[in-house]
């Protein structure tokens, strides 16, 4: 019999005619009973290399998504933003059963929850809260307001928007991607262009500014989204399902560190998940710039912020997440000894005996 795993790589990652993120987060609706709806993924979720424990978290955000998506039925309804939690570890074994509240649809807005439970053990192990707005899109509201302005009608909002600029990472590195390190990774979904910088150590390393380090590098998802029907579903798929991969494993250069093999597998997990989806002008599977801050690590917790920019420097999406994590007391004592050979003993006083592993992490 075949298995979950094996339908998916012989459906979609085996012919090069599908659209993969298309099919690989499609669903059909079980059941519709008043405001609740149920419906069966298609394809399981999957770790994001084999032999790893439970699946990846990206796969959860892009399905879930999808699903949320399908119960609303509003062609010019995009999403803007997603909160998410990771429950329990996922399974490769089984589909995803999920199960959609509507919570409201309004003139401009739609809000779902979905839950996802493992078909073979019933247990719940991701949630996620999805609110999705009609045209999602910056040069659609500004050409209706030129309309307005010239049939004389009365103005009753003017379209203004800002956004944070990308940093300067991004412009030393837009116009020499090519240059840069490449790697394909997460079953061949995902690819990224990292600089060399991140596999050094960091010259006047502070350890007392770890959490103003900016940091950054390009990721686009690996499809042909003209495989698929709809263009733009399909590029929110693909940065949802690319928007948690990579950048927690770089915390060891916040800390002043290259990025190892050794290094980065430090234990985590991905606790929550929080997408805000800026405009729909985008495409996911070109390259996007990660622009990222870890903001805090305290009481095993990690915290980061990730912008996501087009080349053109256009803010598309923001994440915010946490994650569960330890650091290891030698990683943290290089990380000292990395400060003190620019700035003395200055640094909060950090630990560096290995029996008190815990302790090490809620100092830093």
């Amino acid at each position: 019999m075949t298995s979950p795993l094996e339908k998916l790589r012989n459906d979609v990652y085996k012919d090069d005619q599908v659209g993969k993120i298309e099919a690989k987060t499609s669903c059909r609706l079980i059941s519709e009973d008043g405001n609740k709806m149920i419906y069966e993924g298609n394809y399981p979720v999957e770790p994001y290399k084999e032999g790893a424990r439970g699946t990846y978290g990206g796969d959860f955000i892009a399905q879930g998504l999808n699903v949320a998506w399908e119960s609303v039925g509003r062609p010019n309804f995009q999403p803007h933003s997603i909160h998410s939690y990771f429950v329990k570890a996922g399974s490769k074994d089984s589909l995803l059963r999920w199960e959609v509240i509507k919570v409201s649809d309004s003139r401009s807005f739609s809000n779902r929850i979905a839950l996802a439970y493992q078909s073979h053990t019933n247990q719940l192990c991701f949630t996620l809260q999805c609110s999705f707005t009609k045209d999602n899109h910056l040069d659609k509201r500004d050409a209706d307001h030129q309309k307005l302005i010239a049939s004389g009608a009365d103005i009753k909002t003017v379209p203004f928007q800002f956004k944070r600029n990308p940093n300067p990472k991004f412009f030393k590195y837009k116009d020499e991607i090519e240059d840069l390190l490449y790697f394909e990774h997460t079953n061949g979904n995902i690819a990224h262009a990292i600089p060399r910088e991140i596999f050094s150590k960091t010259k006047n390393f502070d350890m007392n500014r770890i959490g103003d380090e900016e940091l950054g590098f390009y990721v686009k998802f690996l499809d042909d989204y003209n495989l698929g029907k709809d263009y733009v579903r399909q590029s929110f798929l693909g940065l949802a399902f690319s928007s948690d991969s990579l950048w927690l494993a770089t915390l060891v250069k916040a800390l002043g560190l290259p990025v190892t093999s050794k290094d980065a597998d430090f234990f985590r997990v991905s606790l929550d998940h929080t997408l805000y989806f800026h405009d729909l002008n985008f495409d996911s599977s070109t390259w996007l710039y990660v622009d990222y801050r870890f903001l805090s690590m305290g009481n095993n917790r990690i915290l980061a912020v990730i912008n996501f920019y087009t080349l053109d420097g256009k803010a598309i999406c923001t994440a915010v997440q946490e994650a569960y994590g330890f650091l290891p007391g030698e990683l943290i004592e290089k990380s000292r000894k990395q400060h003190e050979k620019y700035h003395g003993k200055s640094a909060t006083s950090i630990s560096s005996s290995d029996g008190v592993r815990t302790q090490q992490v809620a100092k830093l």
